[in-house]
């Protein structure tokens, strides 16, 4: 059993696994690797049995993230964030580092 007190972070600045496994995502820290360019990514929740993020746009777990040149956006998620069942991680990564809290 986890508690709130146990979220973890973790980083990535390309496409890519944040955590291969049932999870919650708590908050969304993502600014861009190029300050004077706009990052994106999209995290999404992995296919089942793999490592890889899936790149569909209707499921519940899809979550874009842009953030402007020279910014820093911090997501916080309400209550007990969102359950990604198989796992997280991040498709579409353009100038972008994404670190997500999550429980495991």
């Amino acid at each position: 059993m986890s508690y709130k007190s146990d979220v973890k972070p973790v980083t990535l600045t390309a496409n890519g696994s944040f955590y291969a496994g049932r999870t919650r995502v708590r908050a969304i820290m993502a600014q861009p690797t190029n300050a004077t360019g706009v990052g994106s990514g999209v995290i999404n929740t992995l296919i089942a049995g793999t490592t890889n993020a899936s790149s569909t746009t209707t499921n519940n777990y899809y979550i874009p993230v842009i953030v402007g040149a020279a910014s820093v956006e911090t997501i916080y998620l309400p209550e007990d964030g969102v359950l990604y069942e198989n796992g997280v991680g991040c498709t579409s990564v353009s100038n972008m580092t994404i670190t997500l809290f999550i429980d495991k």
